[in-house]
């Protein structure tokens, strides 16, 4: 699992393993600037240039640093300046990079910080002294600028030479982290000040600062307009009737990561899907408040009480992780509270804190909410955006940032099998469908002696991608559940058109089951460049896999599960929901007959 970390010695658990980490990716990536070293070393301890704090983070998987930032933050004029950044280049184009970007400005942003400055090799040849780096200069450039960042025009800081740049000109870049608001001329030439001093050491009164700061004259400052994107919303295709969404995640508590534990699930994946169903038409429909009923009947009460005391045990701005797990004598509960983290979870990057229990109690409203606007007949489809996510919760047991299992408390309803779904609701067949990248182990583990509820799951192979010890496929079902559960377990690298070719085998079991409804665990991670996932599918993969789903006309809930790279949620989302459109209004085909189920085989 990635995980995000300041590192930062005292504090930081795993210090010296994350410090020789950057370093080591810091020389592959600058052989020319080893004397930078030290300065990461004195960063990590605390030492800090003036009236500025450093903060190094880096990005982790399986303990092997993958890529690291250094930031400075000046807290007095609310600016940050990011002084380096990279991943090891032998992971190129694994979306570590622009992951990496993202997670900084977050933690600036809630450190105060409303400006984020960086340098770049310019990408106009007349700036460079050597011209093979044009290329690489705008390679760089378009990332940036892909991820909301742009060079500062009518300054003189091209032509800054200074001993950080050795000489090279640099191209001062601006990323306004979301506030549209024009930039002053006051606030950059306050920031250049205290960027300057911190990086070369440079007092107020130094001639070269004093004319820099000189050359800064346009009022507000000019920013580059987009060279490498094109920014106008792009014309997309008319729907036969509006998306039916339940969103409930941006009213949800914050979940907060310890940065020196690690965390990547994140209230900006929610922003990305509010930029994804921009300009398309869409119903909202408010989640309504649900009894606890329906959690009790697909998860074990014991583990629904715990989650439920965090909101009260747990001290305010208090982060617990788990430590200590039942290997042996399983069948024991803890008296210690915080022990109990470890006998009901999974693994030791799932944080409790006192917004867990009402959120997670929120998300399955809104699952919930979805799949009453579904069995009602009020949509023929919705799709529900939640935070947190749910597949990996188990019935006993919670972990990978899901708590209570959304997908699967919403397929039980709509199966009409529990209590809480009320004596006129009639029994019905669901299958759940989990096309996120990590296998939806919970999911499979709740229904796994049940045949009224298919689950199928197609993901990375769990030799290579978390949750590790489920997704295998050998798991089948056991006692009335046998051959009800199938799993497509892929190697990396798999393309568009591989996953298409699984995908059919996967639909062609579900329509052999012949489901009254269908529940879509949708993760956007499956795309290229997501920094949890090895996957390479496109954005037009995510549209077509969508169709393919739509074109077998269920009665379906799409929820939203994993998905961490900003940009990919923005476009993945958009285009899902737009295919699956395309899919349910497309003539109908002859489809093929039900048959039952088999144990083994499609």
């Amino acid at each position: 699992m990635l995980k995000f970390v300041r590192v930062i010695a005292g504090i930081d658990p795993d210090y010296q393993r994350h410090l020789e980490g950057i370093q080591d990716v810091f020389l592959k990536a600058f052989p020319f600037n080893s004397s930078y070293i030290d300065k990461i070393a004195h960063y990590s301890a605390g030492e800090y240039p003036p009236d500025c704090e450093v903060i190094l983070l880096c990005a982790t998987k399986a303990g092997k640093v993958l890529g690291f930032s250094v930031t400075f933050f000046f807290a007095d004029i609310k600016a940050s300046y990011l002084d380096y950044i990279a991943s090891d280049p032998a992971r190129a184009s694994r979306g570590i990079g622009g992951a990496l970007y993202e997670m900084t400005r977050e933690d600036q942003r809630k450190r105060g910080s409303r400006r984020l400055f960086l340098d770049s090799l310019p990408d106009e040849a007349e700036l460079l002294n050597e011209h093979e780096l044009l290329a690489d200069g705008r390679r760089r450039m378009a990332f940036y600028e892909r991820l909301g960042a742009r060079p500062v025009l009518g300054t003189g800081y091209e032509r800054l030479v200074t001993r950080s740049n050795m000489g090279d000109a640099n191209m001062l870049l601006h990323d306004g982290m979301g506030d549209e608001k024009p930039l002053h001329r006051r606030t950059l030439k306050a920031a250049i000040a205290r960027i300057m001093q911190a990086k070369n050491g440079m007092a107020a009164d130094d001639p070269v600062l004093v004319e820099l700061l000189a050359s800064i004259q346009d009022e507000p400052v000019r920013i580059r307009p987009p060279q490498y994107t094109n920014l106008r919303p792009k014309k997309l295709p008319a729907l036969a009737r509006p998306i039916d969404v339940v969103i409930t995640a941006d009213e949800a508590p914050s979940i907060e990561h310890s940065p020196f534990k690690g965390y990547y699930e994140r209230p900006a994946r929610v922003a990305a899907v509010r930029k994804a169903l921009e300009g398309l038409p869409v119903n909202d429909h408010e989640a309504g408040r649900w009894g606890l009923e329906h959690i009790l009947e697909v998860h074990d009460h014991r583990m629904v009480k715990f989650l439920e005391e965090t909101a009260t045990r747990i001290p305010e701005g208090r982060i617990v992780y788990p430590e200590i797990f039942p290997i042996r004598h399983a069948d024991r509960l803890p008296r210690n509270f915080e022990m109990r983290a470890g006998y009901f979870c999974i693994d030791t990057s799932t944080p409790l804190t006192r917004a867990v229990y009402p959120a997670a109690r929120r998300a399955v409203d809104a699952a919930l909410s979805g799949a009453r606007l579904i069995r009602d007949g009020k949509a023929g489809w919705a799709y529900v955006v939640v935070r947190p996510p749910g597949h990996h919760a188990e019935r006993r047991a919670f972990g990978g940032f899901c708590y209570f299992n959304n997908a699967s408390i919403a397929a039980h309803h709509l199966s009409g099998q529990g209590k809480a779904a009320g004596k006129t609701a009639k029994p019905a067949r669901v299958a759940v469908l989990d096309i996120d990248h990590h296998h939806g182990n919970g999911t499979q583990d709740i229904f796994y002696e049940r045949d009224d509820v298919l689950t199928v799951s197609i993901h990375g192979h769990p030799e290579d991608c978390y949750p590790f010890f489920a997704g295998f496929e050998d798991e089948r079902g056991r006692d009335a559940g046998l051959g009800f559960n199938r799993n497509y377990p892929i190697r990396p690298g798999v393309d568009d058109a591989g996953y298409l070719t699984v995908l059919g085998r996967a639909l062609r079991r579900i329509k052999a089951f012949a489901p009254d409804y269908l529940v879509v665990s949708l993760g956007v991670d499956i795309m290229k460049g997501d920094p949890t996932g090895n996957f390479f599918i496109t954005p037009e993969g995510m549209h077509r896999i969508a169709e393919a789903i739509g074109r077998e006309k269920y009665k379906t809930l799409i929820v939203q599960e994993g998905g961490y790279s900003l940009a990919n949620i923005r476009r993945g989302v958009q285009q899902f929901l737009l295919g699956f459109a395309a899919g349910q209004e497309a003539p109908r085909g002859e489809g093929v007959k039900p048959r039952k189920p088999r144990a083994a085989g499609d």
